[in-house]
This record gives C-alpha cells, structure tokens and sequence, in this order.
C-alpha cells in the first residue's frame, strides 16, 4: 500500500510541478532543476480527474456520476486545483456517455482516469468500460490498458526495463523510445512517460525530464511521476497546497483496497 500511495502522490506533485510550464517549448523555458522544483502553483484537471477515479472505488456507475459532478458541480477541485474539462469529456458527459469521442486523436485524458484500476484485479474486458465512458478510441483502449498492465508489472517488483519488455510482448505495444514529443495524443504521452521513467535513476530525474520537455507538462509530470513514485519513492519535499485534502482521497481508496483483500 505504501508504494501505491507513493505512486499517486507522485502523481499530484508531477502534475503540479508541470503546470507553469504547460503548453511552452522544450527550450524555451529555464529548465526545472533540483533546487526550483517548488515554483508550482496549481494542480490541472488531470488531478482532478485522478480524484474523481478515486472516489469512484473502480465502480463504473458510480465512476460516471462523479464526471458528472465534477463537470457540472466542480466536485473535484479547489483554491489549488484548476477546473479543466476538456472538451472530449465535456461532450461525453453532456450527452449522458452516448456521445463518446471515437477520433484518433481524441486525447490522453483516459490514462488519468483508468490507471488506478491497475491496483485492482478488473481484467481487460472490465477496464474497457470505464475507458470507453470518455474516449471510445482504439489508441485509447489498447495504450491505457498498456499503460496500466506497466504499473501492475512494477508493482510486483519487476526491474522497469525486463517489466516493460514483458507488457510490450503482452499487449503488442513496441513504444518508440526516441519519442520525448510531450504530445496530447495518447499515444505519444504514454511513450513519452515510458521514456522519462526508463531515462530517470530517481523520481526528480524522472518527473524534471518530463517536465522539461514542455508542451503537455502537467499530464506527462503526472503520469511519469506515477511511475517513478511506485518505483522509486516520491524523494522530495511534498510542496502541493492543499495535499492534505487530495490526500484523504487516496487514503480513503487505499482502506477501500485493503477490504478487498
């Protein structure tokens, strides 16, 4: 449980530290060193959406509602947490789940919202469902699931680089591991988190070279430093305003995993 909750505050403090730098050019910004990390302000919607999984206890039904609570009620965010629906989840939402994005590039914001299903046993045909409630894609399906058999693999203990050989194989995944785009498509954040945890020996090396690579800072922050918390340990002072409300979101999932066992 400690690796998990490591995980998800990894992923909090990425996406917070990734914020200011969202949208900007890898080069066009100071790079984010060791001893600047706590120039964050805000969390984005990733997030919010990471709470709102979270509160769902991996029940589809209830995991909608709660999109619908926070795109209509804000339920999900705070002094210290952007409100940020974007449009693929909007329009899912609005048309009550019937109107789902089936575009290519319809966006990586399933990963946010599905990859704490890899700390339950839902098997692929279970964790479609809720990756469909928002982004009825095929990159969608097949690169979140990818993404969270990856989590799974390191929560057993596999060394990252063997872990990753094996959910390639598993889920016919062959990641690109040039790709550093920061992209909002699916596919290129989920190589570009991949690249940044295999590049980093720590979680500041990991999340400050997601960071610095710009353009979708805050999401690839978040994911890579989901990755890099389970392996690694968080290893840094935990500046996020108001944690304490985030984080009784996370301990109340993880007493909800510890009944199920």
């Amino acid at each position: 449980m400690q690796k998990i909750k490591a995980g998800l505050t990894g992923f909090i403090l990425g996406d917070w530290l990734g914020m200011p730098y969202r949208g900007k050019g890898k080069g066009t910004f100071r790079p984010v060193r060791t001893k600047s990390y706590l120039r964050g302000g805000k969390c984005s919607g990733n997030t919010s959406l990471l709470l709102c999984a979270l509160d769902s206890r991996c029940d589809l039904v209830l995991y909608r509602q709660n999109l619908k609570e926070w795109c209509f009620h804000k339920k999900y965010t705070g002094e210290h947490i952007e409100f940020d629906v974007d449009s693929v989840i909007r329009k899912s939402v609005m048309t009550n789940f019937r109107a789902v994005s089936s575009d290519a590039h319809s966006g990586n914001r399933s990963l946010m919202g599905c990859c704490v299903l890899a700390f339950t046993s839902l098997s692929r045909e279970e964790i479609l469902p809720f990756v469909k409630a928002t982004h009825n894609c095929r990159y969608n399906a097949k690169y979140t699931c990818f993404f969270i058999e990856l989590i799974r693999e390191l929560l057993r203990g596999e060394q990252k680089e063997h872990a990753l050989r094996r959910v390639e194989r598993k889920c016919d995944v062959c990641v690109n591991r040039q790709n550093f785009s920061n992209g909002n498509f699916v596919v290129d954040t989920v190589e570009s988190v991949v690249n940044c945890f295999m590049a980093g020996n720590n979680y500041a090396e990991c999340v400050f070279l997601a960071i610095n690579s710009g353009k979708s800072s805050d999401a690839v922050g978040a994911l890579t430093g989901l990755l890099a918390g389970l392996y690694y340990g968080v290893g840094l002072t935990n500046g996020v305003k108001d944690f304490g409300m985030m984080e009784a979101y996370i301990d109340s999932f993880l007493l909800y995993l510890r009944s199920t066992l």
